[in-house]
């Protein structure tokens, strides 16, 4: 005997009271030797089957949520075709195979789960652009650091270099001038670098008054002031 295919359309609630349309199908035939219980006892045989099919079906989406419901179809239609075979055969019908064909959320229910889905999507571009902040400051501070660090070591390497050059002269000035003391070589060096220093400062454009002292005495007591301060 040939098979019958009946599509039957199951409205059910899961766990979470999401509603939900199950699209089952259902392929069945009559046994060989059971053709006349087949006959006899069904007035309306597909009716029977839908009938059957939606109790199961209703019987079994309640027990999951929305989100399971789709991940236990395979279960769902093991459930479907050892209910349907157990009230069936005793009528002459064989069920050839069950299939879950679809399984349809209210509009309600789809629209929360691409909201839910559309959130935790923007959290995580969230998270990805925080990591991504707090990546360049880290790196920033490091560079920052780095930087300072660098510069530290560059002005360290400038006054041993500013030391070594001043010893250098005095020695040198020492050794070709004799009868000149210390002290009066280090006027005389203090003196170049007080006018290195006044001409770096009008060269650099971002002063407008400058007050310095206007006579040879001024300029002798400021170095004078010099040499206390460093012989302290």
């Amino acid at each position: 005997l040939r098979i019958m295919i009946l599509d039957v359309d199951v409205d059910s609630k899961t766990s979470d009271n999401a509603l939900v349309r199950v699209k089952a199908s259902i392929h069945y035939r009559v046994l060989p030797d059971r053709a006349q219980d087949a006959f006899y006892r069904f007035s309306d045989p597909t009716q029977q089957v839908k009938s059957f099919a939606a109790n199961v079906i209703r019987g079994q989406v309640p027990k999951h949520s929305v989100d399971e419901i789709f991940v236990v179809r395979d279960e769902l239609q093991k459930a479907l075709k050892e209910e349907l075979d157990g009230q069936m055969a005793s009528y002459g019908f064989e069920i050839v195979a069950t299939l879950i064909v679809d399984i349809d959320p209210s509009n309600d229910v789809k629209q929360a789960m691409n909201q839910i889905n559309t959130n935790a999507r923007l959290r995580e571009a969230a998270n990805y652009e925080a990591d991504t902040s707090k990546i360049k400051l880290v790196k920033a501070a490091e560079a920052d650091a780095e930087a300072k660090r660098l510069s530290g070591v560059g002005l360290a390497e400038q006054r041993k270099a500013a030391i070594l050059g001043l010893r250098y002269s005095v020695r040198s000035f020492s050794d070709n001038c004799k009868g000149v003391s210390d002290n009066e070589i280090m006027s005389l060096l203090m003196m170049t670098q007080y006018f290195d220093a006044i001409k770096d400062i009008s060269q650099t454009g971002h002063n407008r008054v400058v007050f310095m002292p206007s006579t040879s005495n001024k300029s002798l007591e400021a170095t004078q002031s010099y040499m206390a301060a460093n012989s302290r």
